[in-house]
């Protein structure tokens, strides 16, 4: 009766620690950098140059894409990126991203016709 007992809390505790390993591997985040484009070197915003916007595949522990983001700041591209980040819909064509340096933000322009405007303001001052 104890062996008994003591396989069925074996057998628990092992499909829990399987469980919280796969969920784990199947919702971590790996950040791939697609693409990295420039703001001009002219481009100030709020007193700040520098600035960059990175297209980044978000994938998981074991190999599945959860999606897509644009890192927006000037330490978007570095080991630790730091920055506004913006998600994009899904079933928006990322292929060819165009981003528009404007005076006051940037835009991200899709070649489906999808576009998003960020004001300066939310990529500036350490974000």
């Amino acid at each position: 009766m104890a062996r008994k007992v003591l396989f069925t809390l074996l057998g628990v505790v092992l499909g829990v620690l399987l469980a919280v390993g796969w969920w784990w591997l199947d919702d971590a985040r790996v950040m791939v950098r697609l693409e990295v484009h420039a703001a001009s070197a002219g481009q100030v915003y709020e007193g700040e140059s520098g600035h960059k916007a990175v297209l980044a595949r978000i994938d998981n522990h074991l190999g599945g894409v959860q999606g897509y983001e644009v890192w927006l700041g000037r330490a978007v591209d570095s080991d630790t990126p730091y920055g506004h980040v913006v998600e994009v819909p899904n079933g928006w064509e990322t292929r060819d991203l165009r981003v528009e340096w404007r005076l006051d933000g940037v835009g991200l322009v899709f070649v489906d016709g999808g576009e998003i405007f960020v004001p300066a303001r939310y990529f500036t001052g350490g974000r």
